[in-house]
């Protein structure tokens, strides 16, 4: 069956219609979902699946190392676990400066509440980016999409880390989908920041989006420079090669690496062959995936050539934590609105957040949660281990379908 999208839907689906009415239900299950297993585990292993906030910790860390002034990049950061390497730009220890001066309790306080509104807010956006009009029934949607994709793993642990993928994502969401003068600039600090984001403006340039595109590069120019001028030895060190190096945080073939130069390095071992392997395949994915994503947008589906792109920076990213991959969660909504349930079924087994560790008594280990985390059994681990490359394979041949149907069609 095929679906027809207008330039505005005045009614909702009877997919959404049925969230709308059963919102209660179904924010009340999600709880349990995300509850329930974590509490199981605890009573099994008397260890909770908890990230105990981890990645906040280092971005205060950071933001204090500069307040000090001690070094960002030549020993890893002492935060109350252990020691842990600042991996984001001097820019971004920047911004992470007013962390430091707040309690730590109190960060960790707001990263759950904090992290569920940037959530609602990016699912608010996807559905009127879609066509949806706002009233009270679309908000009732949001809420229940909210909750449902508060369980998908990505999600889950970006908030259990305090992990500040969200809130990118939220950023570039909203900046490329507005219409104001000032589209691009959102990106370009979403870029200087980390540096997966910088490949929408390689999308905005093939999507005749010049001035858009201008914003973001002189944007991300702007915040390295401001990193040069607030932090000259830690830029010349981060730019001068560290940002180059996973090895500080993680091993490339490392079963954390979920993007697909993680997977050639599984395949054919760490090495000058992997990296000219990866190499000529990120350039083929990236041409593919902004390819599809131009023409989406050039067929009327913004949000989904967005989705695209985001998707395929994470796939191309030289390592790509799953927690990196939450440009699921906008592939959510629209699978949610437009796919079928076996679409649906497919996303929801690929990232949905296992309760692996009661299942198989797992310590805590990364990647924490999802269908990757299941042990090796009988080889099959190469495709469960790459569950996000599925996904991102999936979406892929969504855009496909797109490109070769008419203006009117998205998904079957």
């Amino acid at each position: 069956m095929q679906v027809t999208v207008s330039a505005g839907e005045k009614e909702l689906s009877p997919r959404l219609r049925w969230l709308s009415r059963h919102v209660v239900a179904v924010v009340v299950l999600s709880a349990a979902v995300f509850a329930v297993p974590s509490l199981l585990h605890w009573a099994f292993t008397g260890q909770m699946v908890v990230g105990d906030f981890l990645d906040i910790t280092v971005y205060r860390a950071g933001g204090a190392a500069l307040l000090h002034g001690e070094p960002l990049y030549e020993a890893d950061l002492r935060v109350a676990v252990g020691s842990f390497p600042f991996t984001y730009t001097p820019f971004a220890a920047v911004l992470f400066t007013p962390l430091a001066l707040i309690p730590a309790w109190l960060c960790q306080a707001l990263v759950i509440p904090s992290h569920i509104a940037l959530l609602a807010a990016v699912v608010w956006r996807c559905l009127r980016c879609i066509g949806h009009h706002p009233d009270r029934e679309l908000r009732r949607a949001a809420v229940a999409i909210t909750a449902v994709l508060f369980v998908l793993e990505p999600i889950t642990w970006t908030m259990w880390l305090g992990q500040i993928n969200l809130l990118l994502l939220a950023v570039v969401l909203f900046d490329l989908t507005a219409r104001g003068r000032w589209s691009g600039v959102g990106l370009g600090i979403a870029t200087g920041i980390k540096l997966t984001p910088g490949l929408f403006i390689v999308y905005l340039l093939c999507t005749r989006r010049f001035r858009a595109a201008a914003a973001a590069a002189i944007t991300a120019a702007a915040t390295t420079g401001a990193g040069f001028l607030i932090a000259p030895e830690d830029s010349a060190r981060y730019w001068g090669g560290t940002f180059l190096d996973n090895t500080r945080f993680s091993e490339t073939d490392g079963s954390g690496n979920l993007s697909i130069n993680g997977l050639i390095a599984r395949l054919v071992g760490v090495g000058d062959a992997q990296r000219v392997v990866w190499l000529i395949c990120a350039i083929a994915v990236v041409a593919l995936g902004i390819g599809l994503a131009a023409v989406a947008r050039a067929r009327g589906h913004e949000l989904f050539g967005l989705t695209l792109c985001g998707l395929t920076a994470t796939a191309v990213s030289p390592f790509s934590w799953s927690h990196h991959w939450v440009w699921i969660a906008p592939l959510a909504v629209l699978a949610i609105r437009f796919a079928s349930p076996t679409a649906i079924a497919g996303l929801l087994a690929l990232t949905f957040a296992w309760p692996v560790h009661v299942l198989f008594g797992l310590d805590i280990h990364f990647p924490v949660l999802g269908i990757s985390a299941v042990p090796p059994w009988q080889g099959v681990e190469i495709l469960y281990g790459n569950a996000y490359l599925l996904v991102f394979a999936g979406a892929l041949a969504a855009g496909h379908q797109v490109r070769a149907r008419a203006r009117t069609q998205f998904l079957p």
